[in-house]
């Protein structure tokens, strides 16, 4: 099998776990939805991909039990392995949170997901020492939602994660709804061309 991938010409950066980032679950996400979005769907690609997502001790890991089952191993596998390489104990996780940024390709209530998830395996000490403004500063890069949690002025961790993706919510909307009146006016103006028998390809130019 030939352990290589080509980065050069895709759309959107490949997600990299190891290093400095052990946070393999939004690691996990990320790959998932860039593998989608990419249109990866040979097995192998997607492992090649995969493994070019893995730098340091990370691919060292998965190298080896790529070698050790002597076939491919899918996302799943890989993510399974690396959790069990990164496991946190509770001092690792609550600095993790701490420093926590949802990532550019993720979606409000993925991140959502994986903060709770670190969050509630805390305990009620380490708890305490985490505030709104904690999460409020880790969706800080989504200046319109970050900005509205903030305003909102929540009482708890909780509460602001469902500010947050209710604003993310309203957003997608909205733009659905642009979508649907800008189209609803171009097939109105064919339409009215098409009744004057105007060739509607060399009129809506603008």
């Amino acid at each position: 099998m030939k352990m290589s991938s080509n980065r050069e010409g895709r759309k959107i950066p490949l997600p990299i776990i190891g290093g400095n980032n052990k946070n393999v679950k939004a690691w996990y996400i990320l790959m998932k939805n860039w593998l989608k979005m990419e249109k990866v769907t040979d097995d192998e690609e997607k492992f090649q991909f995969i493994l070019a997502g893995t730098v340091e001790e990370a691919t060292q890991v998965v190298s080896d039990k790529f070698v050790e089952a002597n076939r491919i191993l899918n996302l799943e596998e890989c993510r399974d392995i690396l959790l069990e390489r990164y496991h946190l104990n509770e001092d690792e996780r609550f600095r993790e949170l701490k420093t926590l940024l949802i990532m550019p390709n993720e979606s409000v209530r993925e991140f959502n997901d994986r903060y709770l998830d670190y969050y509630c395996q805390l305990s009620t000490d380490n708890k305490t020492k985490l505030s709104v403004y904690d999460y409020e500063n880790s969706i800080r890069s989504r200046t319109d939602i970050y900005e509205k949690v903030a305003y909102e002025e929540a009482k708890t961790i909780e509460a602001a994660c469902k500010i947050a993706e209710k604003v993310e919510r309203i957003k997608l909307g909205s733009r659905s709804v642009q979508r649907v009146e800008n189209l609803t006016i171009i097939i109105s103006k064919i339409i009215i061309l098409l009744l004057v028998d105007i060739d509607p390809t060399k009129t809506l130019i603008n």
